[in-house]
């Protein structure tokens, strides 16, 4: 996976406004809003948090 600039963005906001641990409902929200700006797929997402 190659993030946009756009997902590293949106992905950054999200961690410095407390999110850490995503449950699986959100990582498929944040996964299927992300998609707007590239390819991308919900272990992206999870792989992000850990």
């Amino acid at each position: 996976w190659n993030p946009t600039v756009e997902q590293v963005r949106f992905l950054t906001d999200l961690f410095r406004s407390g999110l850490r641990t995503p449950s699986t409902d959100q990582i498929q929200r944040i996964s299927s809003e992300l998609s707007f700006y590239g390819h991308i797929e919900s272990k992206n997402v999870y792989n992000w948090f850990q």
